[in-house]
Parts: C-alpha cells; sequence; structure tokens
C-alpha cells in the first residue's frame, strides 16, 4: 500500500473517531438533561427549604397568581381554591387551565379535598396559609410564596420559583423573556398622558381600596412609567386591609389626594358598591371624574390573579383606553 492510500487511510479512521466522539458527547448531554428533569430539587421559599423528589405532575394552587404561573408554564393544575366559582378563573386562562377540582376558598381551603387529590406538589400563599403549612406538608410538599401582599416584582420572583419546583427552570426563563417583550411592546403603545397621577382602587364592601406603589398593580402601574397621586406621606397614614399594601380611603382623604386619573377595579359599571359611591358628592368632585378619566377595570385581572398573563392583559388594556383617548 503506497503512502498516499496509507495517509487516506489514517484520515478516515480520524473522521470515524471524531463522529463516534461527537455523538457520545450529545448522548451524555441528553442524558444529563434528562436526568436533572428526574432529579430532586431544593426549593427555598417563605417556609424554609422543601425538597422535591420529582417532578410534579399534580400541582395544587391555592392562589390564582399561582394559577397564571401555572399556564404560563404550561401546566394544568389538578386543585384551584377558586372561592368556590369555576367563573373567577379569568378568560384568557379559563381555556388553559383545563379540568380541575376545587379546594375551596382561598383565605380557608379545604384541606379533605387537597388530600384526597394526592398532590405532588402544594403552591400556597405565605400570607393568607402560613398558620396551614404545616398540615399543606404533611399532604404533599409545600411552598409558600406572596401573593396576597407581592408587587409586581416579587410576583416574577415567584414565578421563577414555581419554575424550580416544576424542574421547568429554562421554560420559566423563556416565558419571562416573552413577558418583557410583550410588556415592551404595550408600553410603546400606551399613549395617555402618564404624568397625571393616577390612583388604582377597588370598592367593596369594605369600602375604598387604594393600591399603593407597593402592591401588585399600583407597583406594575409605576413600571409602564404612571405616575402615583398617593405620596408616601398619606400612604403611610392609611390603614392596611389584610396586612397588605391595600389601603382603607374614607371620602375626606380622596378629596385631599383628588387623583386625575382612576382605575376602579370592581365586577363591571353596575356593581353596587361603586354605584353607592358615584353617588357620594365627594366622588363628583375629584378631578379624574370631572375630567372623565375613571376607568372601570375587571376586578379579577387587575386585582386578584396577579401573574405574567393577568399583567399582559392589563398593559393589553391600557394601550386599548389609549386608543380611545385620541
Amino acid at each position: 500500500m503506497n503512502k498516499n492510500k496509507w495517509m487516506g487511510l489514517i484520515a478516515m479512521i480520524a473522521v470515524m473517531l471524531l463522529v463516534a466522539a461527537c455523538g457520545n458527547a450529545n448522548d451524555s448531554k441528553k442524558e444529563s438533561s434528562s436526568s436533572s428533569k428526574g432529579q430532586a430539587v431544593e426549593v427555598k421559599h417563605d417556609g424554609g427549604t422543601t425538597k422535591i423528589e420529582k417532578e410534579p405532575k399534580k400541582v395544587v394552587a391555592l392562589e390564582y397568581s399561582f394559577v397564571d404561573a401555572l399556564v404560563a408554564l404550561g401546566v394544568k393544575p389538578v386543585g384551584i381554591a377558586d372561592d368556590g366559582d369555576k367563573e373567577n378563573i379569568i378568560d384568557p386562562i379559563r381555556d388553559k387551565v383545563g379540568d380541575y377540582k376545587s379546594v375551596g376558598d382561598r383565605k380557608q381551603p379545604n384541606l379533605e379535598v387537597i388530600s384526597q387529590l394526592k398532590p405532588d406538589l402544594i403552591i400556597a400563599d405565605s400570607n393568607r396559609h402560613k398558620g396551614n403549612y404545616e398540615q399543606l406538608s404533611k399532604i404533599a410538599p409545600t411552598i409558600l410564596l406572596p401573593s396576597l401582599d407581592s408587587d409586581y416584582k416579587q410576583n416574577l420572583e415567584a414565578f421563577k420559583t414555581i419554575g424550580k419546583a416544576l424542574s421547568k427552570s429554562d421554560e420559566a426563563d423563556k416565558r419571562l423573556d416573552e413577558h418583557k417583550d410583550k410588556i415592551e411592546k404595550y408600553q410603546k403603545e400606551i399613549t395617555m398622558d402618564k404624568d397625571k397621577k393616577v390612583l388604582p382602587a377597588v370598592i367593596s364592601q369594605s369600602g375604598l381600596l387604594a393600591h399603593s406603589d407597593k402592591s401588585y398593580v399600583g407597583q406594575f402601574l409605576h413600571e409602564l412609567g404612571f405616575k402615583e397621586a398617593l405620596t408616601k406621606d398619606v400612604a403611610d397614614q392609611l390603614p392596611e386591609y389584610l396586612n397588605a399594601p391595600y389601603l382603607n380611603m374614607n371620602s375626606e382623604q380622596l378629596s385631599d389626594v383628588n387623583p386625575e386619573r382612576m382605575f376602579i377595579m370592581v365586577n363591571g359599571e353596575d356593581d353596587p358598591f361603586y354605584v353607592k359611591m358615584k353617588e357620594d358628592k365627594v366622588w363628583n368632585e375629584l378631578d379624574a371624574v370631572k375630567n372623565d378619566r375613571v376607568h372601570v377595570v375587571d376586578r379579577l385581572t387587575w386585582a386578584k390573579f396577579r401573574g405574567l398573563i393577568s399583567s399582559e392583559e392589563i398593559a393589553k388594556e391600557l394601550a386599548e383606553i389609549s386608543k380611545s383617548e385620541k
């Protein structure tokens, strides 16, 4: 065999070895990725550190924001604390959430029903459910995360934690990037005057509850560039509702703040508590009312869900309102 043939043979063997090595490397990478999905993870949360032995398939969510997070990650919960009404699941999520079992009220979920579902993971609120944490942990691994009293940024961190607990950290990071892109897109379309001092508020049987910049929607509006009507000095003087950043305001305090724009989170224009509020003389003297800058928005979407999908819906609605103001 001449020299050229020997060189050709050596080159061919070298190529075959290189291809084999690359194949083994890819196989190892796939095996590593596959095994990491099945490995136990330790999740730090407001209740401590919880070890989750396997990738959860059956998840119970005890707050709407956790339902939002699960759906954003392509997970259908087996149980939801929906306050006993499946209509409480907002439209953009309802079709994706699938068939689930109601586990009762968010304030006091039914532990017996939760146990019957045999979940792999329970996601609970660090405000509402810390008293039930030990009982919940006996049913399944339980993580406590902020929801009721969380702000927008805390919610994004909670989303990452949920992603880790589900062995879906990569998917969570990707969805957060998509969320950022969507919000930036809508932000450009929100052309209403953001210098008008804004007050987001719920009107209910508890009266008017202003959402400060420490609340979810309050901070989200701030991130979008809106100016707050509530100054820190005024906010510090107002009592909190349920130890959360929802501030009780009477007519006199509302008059003093005198917002230039309001987002009223109620159950439609005919909400009886909103109708009653409009009969108040002080209400009709507010700058926002006199200048037709009171926007009635859905309470579930704006105040209760507090998640990626719901905040994208809020930004989308603000862009639509902007079009009507041109």
